[in-house]
């Protein structure tokens, strides 16, 4: 306290409690650390920002479509340039992003101040060219093909033809919406503007900010309700480099997904359950992914007293009356589904049983003939993820449910949820670094230390795989990696094997 008895506080680190405050030294260093990494943030996301007019997503066959400056210095020359020079700012910011972190894990950084350093990293990438996806042209297409009455789960944009079909690439242009009715809903709106493809990216980026700013609030609820440190958990879910850069400069609509399924699980946690089954509900009718963290939900609502058949009817009505409404409003169905587009995307390290289905082929296919690659790749590609979609991530999700049921408490069952979230990408046939939002979202709300540590380390890395003219250095480099990766897989593999053989033996001997 000051000398008039009040409590100090200060405008970056916030306020501390008598007995809390630090030395003048120590108190002054970490102000100073904050400070820098925040200004820091700041001049690499302004960078980013402006180098995204030459080396963005910019649409693809016709640059000036976005608008008439754009390139603003074109070329090749440039170009890789450009690129050089965002591979840098976006080291500042993961550098300013990790010094960020430990102020906030060592509490010398309050939630409020994680949000606003957020806010302000955030800031100059609203004015940016699209960031690293070209996503955001499918999206309006999607829209205006909704508009004039067409069944975007049925058509792609060239059927149309979208006025802006020439910005999105060709391998979009026949492909159906793979969003539910909430996002096809946010697209509509913002075409109906019927401004230019400018304004419309505007519309789609304020729609992503408005799921961060659910995050923000939920994820502040989600992690004080688990006992653990709120301005940690905003540094990893909210404040990280791949929430800047996929959702608030490709303006993905993950961020209305990852809002969502924090807010809901922040509502269920406080002992309201309805409301909070309802906005995951939502979620579902944005993403499919997010109905895997409904089960979870049941465990919250039992953990509030309900018995296990209300709990199951509350949450399946609650989600489902939801879902079921905003499908109606929109006029759609769920053929949205049956979209998903798998097949004839490209092989990739960052999809693990894609990655391992491509050695395997590779290795079955050297015997057949040492040239080229043989038609057996692509067969055990789909084989491979077949068998983590339809076999591995039921068992996953069944033995994470079972195990946090067992357990209980608020905590266990959240991780157990964002655990369920990081299980449906990792073994997903496709993966881009946006996917890792929400499941990196719900985790630092309940995770371990361990846990964490590893979800920050994935979120550094997935900051540098695709570069900003969506350039994905996972398919340029998919061989080395696909082989790397399944050599840890198996070295993995291994080590949880005799781990688990010598805990048997330990048992064994106690016995």
């Amino acid at each position: 306290m000051n000398a008039s008895g009040a409590r100090h506080i200060h405008p970056i680190t916030g306020p501390r409690a008598p007995g809390d405050t630090p030395t003048a030294p120590s108190y002054a260093g970490s102000a100073r650390r904050t400070s820098a990494a925040r200004y820091a943030g700041l001049a690499a996301t302004t960078l980013m920002a402006l180098l995204s007019w030459t080396v963005g997503a910019l649409p693809w066959q016709r640059p000036h479509q976005l608008m008439s400056a754009a390139p603003l210095l074109p070329g090749s020359a440039w170009h890789r340039t450009g690129l050089g020079v965002w591979i840098v700012a976006t080291a500042v910011l993961v550098t300013a992003w990790w010094v960020l972190g430990r102020e906030a894990r060592e509490g010398r950084a309050t939630p409020r101040a994680v949000i606003v350093t957020a806010a302000l990293w955030a800031a100059p990438l609203l004015l940016a060219a699209p960031l690293a996806s070209t996503d955001v042209y499918s999206y309006a297409c999607q829209g205006q093909t909704y508009l004039a009455g067409a069944d975007p789960y049925r058509v792609g944009p060239a059927s149309l033809p979208c006025q802006w079909l020439t910005a999105v690439p060709p391998i979009w242009r026949d492909q159906p919406a793979p969003y539910g009715p909430i996002a096809v809903l946010v697209t509509a709106a913002a075409v109906a503007t019927h401004g230019p493809l400018l304004a419309i990216i505007a519309v789609l980026r304020l729609a992503a900010v408005a799921g961060l700013v659910l995050l923000a609030v939920g994820l502040r609820a989600l992690a004080t309700r688990c006992g653990t440190d709120p301005a940690a958990a905003l540094w990893l879910g909210l404040a990280n480099p791949v929430v800047l850069v996929h959702l608030v400069g490709g303006a993905h609509h993950d961020a209305l997904t990852a809002g969502l399924v924090v807010a809901g699980l922040a509502l269920a946690t406080s002992g309201r359950v309805v409301p909070g089954a309802a906005v995951v509900g939502a979620a579902v009718a944005v993403k499919a992914t997010a109905v895997v963290v409904l089960p979870f939900v049941v465990l919250l609502a039992v953990g509030a007293g309900r018995r296990w058949p209300r709990a199951v009817a509350t949450v399946g009505a609650a989600a489902g009356i939801t879902f079921a409404a905003l499908t109606l409003v929109a006029g759609l169905d769920v053929g949205w589904a049956t979209a998903l587009p798998v097949s004839h995307q490209p092989v990739t390290w960052m999809s693990p049983p894609s990655a391992v289905g491509a050695v395997l082929g590779a290795l079955a296919a050297v015997p057949v003939s040492l040239f080229g690659i043989h038609p057996m790749i692509p067969a055990t590609v789909e084989v491979a993820r077949a068998a983590a979609l339809y076999l591995l991530l039921p068992v996953v999700l069944v033995v994470g449910w079972w195990r946090a049921a067992r357990e209980g408490g608020t905590r266990a069952v959240i991780a157990a949820a964002g655990t369920a979230l990081a299980a449906t990408v990792v073994l997903a046939p496709v993966v881009y670094p946006w996917y890792a939002v929400t499941p990196a979202a719900v985790l630092a709300a309940a995770a371990t230390t361990r846990v964490l540590r590893i979800t920050a380390v994935v979120v550094a890395v997935l900051s540098f795989v695709v570069l900003p003219d969506s350039l994905n250095l996972a398919i340029v480099t998919r061989w080395p990696g696909a082989v790397a990766e399944v050599i840890a897989i198996v070295t993995l593999a291994v080590w949880l094997i005799r781990r688990r053989r010598g805990a048997a033996g330990v048992r064994a001997v106690q016995r």
